[in-house]
C-alpha cells in the first residue's frame, strides 16, 4: 500500500508543479499600474514626503518585493532589448529605453544615454504616440547651450542615424540564473511564506488559517453527513417496494433540481429570519468567532449552514450511488456470493454497496469543489468570515498576495483530494491491490 501511495503521489507533482506556475502567472496579471500603486502607497506611508526620498524608498520596496528582478530563469525578448535596467531607473525612464533600444537595436548606448541623462534637467520621458522617442530629447537639446552636454549629444547622433533596428525583429535568449521571482516565491513558499495582506499588513498564512478555521466548522461535518446519509439510504431504499422506492427515486431527482442558492433562502426564510420560525441565528459574528478555537465554538450558529450544504449535495450523491447499486446485481461476484450461500444483508453491505461507492469516490474531488463553492454562498448569507468570503473580499481590494495564497490553498486541496480518491481505492477495489503486487 505505501509503495502504491508513493507512486500515485510523485505521478502527481507535474500537475501540481504545473499549478505552481499557473499561479504564479496569476500572481503576475495584475497590470504595472497596480503595483506602482502599490509601491508608491508603501513609499509615502514611510513617512518620505521629498520627491527624491520617494524615489528612494520606491527602490528600496521594489527590491523587497522582488518585482526588481526578472520574472523567470530565463528570458526570451527582443535582441534590441537591455537584459537589465538600473534599478534606480524609474518605470518611465525603464519604458523610454527600451522604446529607444527597439528603435536604435542599440541597448547599450540607449542605457548610457538614459543614465547621462539621468543627471540632467531632461523630464521628457514619456514617449507620445506616434512620435520617436528621440524627437523630445532633441528638442531639448536644441534649448540648450551648443557646447552643453557633448557626451549626450554624441550618444543621441549614433542612435539617430543607427541602421541596427532589425535587431527588434530577433529573438535572444538570456539566462536569468536563480535570481528571479519565481524562484523568490516559490522558495518563500516551502518555508511556508505567503508574503503580507496588502489590506492589514498581517501574514497571508495567518489571514487564511483564521478564515479556514471559520469554513472548517460546517463543511466538513456536511460533507461526512452526506456520505454517511447516502450510504444509509441507499440500503433502506433496497429493501423497500417497487413503488415506494420508485416514489422514492423521483423525490431524490426532485431535491437535486433545487439549486444550492435556492435552498439556502428557503431554510433562512423558514427557520432564521423569524417570519415562520427563529430556531437558528441568521448570521455568525465574526466577532464571536475570531480569537476561539474551532473545538471551544457553539455549533448552534453553524447547524443551518450545514444544513444547506448537505441538502444541495446529497441527492446529487445518491443518485450516483444508488445507480451502481442497481446495476451491480447483475454482475458476476453477485452471483458467485449466492452460490457461497451469503445472505442477503451481507451481499448487500459487503459486496453490491461497496462497489457502489466507487463511482462516488471517482467524484470526490468535484463533490468538494461542489461543497468550496457552496460554502461561498452559504458564508455570504450568514456573513460567516470563512475561505469564500476572503476570497471575495480580496479580490474586491486587489489584495492580490491573498488571492493567491487563497488559490494555492485550492489547488492543493484539489491535489489532496485526487490522493484520497486514490487510497480510498485501493481499499474498496480489490483488482487495484492485486494489479499494485
Amino acid at each position: 500500500m505505501l509503495r502504491y501511495l508513493v507512486v500515485r503521489l510523485l505521478s502527481s507533482l507535474p500537475t501540481i508543479l504545473l499549478g505552481l506556475i499557473g499561479l504564479f502567472i496569476f500572481r503576475l496579471l495584475p497590470s504595472q499600474s497596480v503595483w506602482e500603486e502599490r509601491i508608491e502607497l508603501l513609499a509615502i506611508e514611510s513617512g518620505s514626503y521629498d520627491s527624491r526620498r520617494i524615489q528612494a524608498e520606491k527602490t528600496k520596496i521594489r527590491k523587497q518585493l522582488g518585482v526588481d528582478l526578472p520574472i523567470f530563469y530565463f528570458t526570451i525578448q527582443s535582441a534590441a532589448l537591455p537584459t537589465t535596467t538600473p534599478p534606480a531607473f524609474s518605470q518611465l525612464q525603464s519604458d523610454w529605453a527600451r522604446h529607444v533600444s527597439l528603435c536604435s537595436g542599440m541597448p547599450k548606448q540607449s542605457g548610457e544615454l538614459a543614465s547621462a541623462l539621468q543627471a540632467t534637467s531632461f523630464t521628457s520621458w514619456q514617449v507620445a504616440a506616434g512620435r520617436q522617442p528621440l524627437g523630445a530629447l532633441e528638442e531639448w537639446l536644441a534649448s540648450q547651450s551648443p557646447g552643453k552636454f557633448p557626451e549626450i549629444r554624441k550618444l543621441a547622433g549614433e542612435l539617430a542615424t543607427s541602421e541596427l533596428s532589425w535587431r527588434s525583429y530577433i529573438p535572444a535568449l538570456s539566462w536569468n540564473g536563480v535570481a528571479n521571482q519565481f524562484h523568490l516565491w516559490f522558495s518563500q513558499l516551502l518555508t511556508g511564506n505567503l508574503g503580507a495582506s496588502w489590506k492589514n499588513h498581517e501574514p497571508v498564512s495567518s489571514v487564511i488559517a483564521r478564515a479556514l478555521s471559520n469554513t472548517v466548522v460546517f463543511t466538513v461535518p456536511a460533507l461526512l453527513l452526506i456520505f454517511v446519509s447516502a450510504y444509509w439510504l441507499v440500503i433502506g431504499l433496497s429493501a423497500v417496494g417497487p413503488r415506494l422506492k420508485s416514489a422514492s427515486d423521483q423525490l431524490i431527482y426532485l431535491l437535486d433540481l433545487i439549486p444550492l442558492f435556492g435552498w439556502a433562502i428557503l431554510t433562512m426564510i423558514l427557520f432564521a429570519s423569524g417570519t415562520v420560525f427563529s430556531w437558528f441565528p441568521s448570521h455568525a459574528s465574526a466577532s464571536t468567532l475570531n480569537g476561539q478555537s474551532v473545538w471551544s465554538r457553539s455549533i448552534h450558529p453553524y447547524i443551518l449552514p450545514a444544513f444547506i450544504l448537505w441538502i444541495g449535495t446529497f441527492p446529487f450523491v445518491t443518485k450516483h450511488i444508488d445507480n451502481a447499486f442497481q446495476k451491480s446485481a447483475q454482475l458476476p461476484f453477485v452471483f458467485m456470493a449466492h452460490a457461497r450461500g451469503l445472505g442477503q444483508q451481507t451481499i448487500k453491505r459487503k459486496y453490491r454497496l461497496r462497489y457502489s461507492l466507487l463511482p462516488a469516490i471517482t467524484l470526490l474531488g468535484e463533490y468538494l469543489l461542489a461543497v468550496v463553492s457552496g460554502a461561498l454562498v452559504v458564508e455570504v448569507l450568514f456573513s460567516i468570515q470563512g475561505v469564500g468570503m476572503l476570497l471575495m473580499d480580496a479580490v474586491n481590494a486587489q489584495d492580490y498576495p491573498v488571492v493567491t495564497g487563497v488559490m494555492l490553498f485550492l489547488i492543493l486541496m484539489r491535489a489532496f483530494s485526487f490522493l484520497i480518491t486514490d487510497l480510498l481505492y485501493y481499499l474498496f477495489d480489490p483488482r487495484i491491490r492485486f494489479a499494485s503486487k
